[in-house]
């Protein structure tokens, strides 16, 4: 029953004889003694362990700048190194630990052959959390409903653009005067901060992770450096993935 495969049976003969023992305890004592579990479960393949080995110092900073932003503050990690070196699998280390305190942890990933589409990595993880809320129930929709709405103002619709499933959420929103440009860019990274701020609180910090950072649009990059430069931006963690050298930025 363990989540992690490596630790449930790897036979069904070693989980047989673990409940004939259960059954020879019962018939000689009335009782279900204590015993060493899969004492002969033996796997008849070679199996490789989903654990990840040496990166305990990695896996602690990023819980250490969670913690920091279970505090309310604004954290910015870069993981960086050569490709194929598992960044990718450090930073989904921590989404247990983060999930089991209440965090949502988000991610989306940029792709080369798909820099002309803006905000490719924010849509993927927003439409992920999206679905996470509609599996919340009726009252927790509803109080989402509030709070989103009392953050977009009449503007609702901005979003909606990016991230259709906001709509089953929020419902139609009305249509929103056009503009072009700078004013555009500006206005729209203004109300994603606040949308995202609806889901950065103490109740539920939100970690964001963006994979692939090298091959972000310029649109993102953006969003980006708005979102850690609010002054009102709380509970958040962007965590990215580069090929770039080693460092980290609060």
């Amino acid at each position: 029953m363990a989540k992690t495969a490596e630790l449930r049976y790897q036979s069904a003969l070693g989980l047989r004889y673990d409940l004939e023992t259960c059954q020879s305890h019962w018939q000689e004592t009335g009782q279900i003694l204590p015993f060493a579990l899969a004492g002969r479960d033996i796997c008849d393949r070679f199996v490789i362990p989903e654990q990840l080995y040496g990166r305990e110092a990695e896996v602690a900073a990023l819980l250490a700048s969670f913690d920091l932003v279970s505090s309310g503050t604004t954290e910015m990690i870069l993981v960086a190194g050569f490709s194929g070196i598992g960044k990718t699998a450090v930073v989904n280390e921590v989404h247990k630990p983060i999930v089991s305190k209440r965090g949502y942890f988000i991610k989306g990933k940029f792709d080369q052959f798909q820099q002309n589409i803006p905000f490719g990595a924010f849509v993927q993880a927003f439409r992920d959390l999206m679905g996470q809320l509609l599996s919340e129930s009726e009252e927790q929709l509803q109080q989402w409903q509030a709070q989103i709405v009392q953050a977009l103002g009449a503007q609702g619709q901005i979003i909606v653009e990016v991230i259709p499933e906001l709509e089953r959420i929020i419902g139609p929103q009305p249509e929103v005067a056009s503009i072009s440009g700078t004013a555009a860019q500006n206005r729209f990274n203004l109300l994603f901060n606040k949308f995202m701020q609806v889901f950065a609180t103490q109740a539920h910090p939100l970690v964001i992770f963006l994979d692939d950072l090298q091959w972000a649009d310029s649109a993102s990059l953006q969003l980006i450096q708005s979102l850690t430069s609010a002054t009102d931006s709380q509970y958040l963690c962007a965590t990215r993935s580069s090929l770039t050298c080693p460092s980290k930025e609060h």
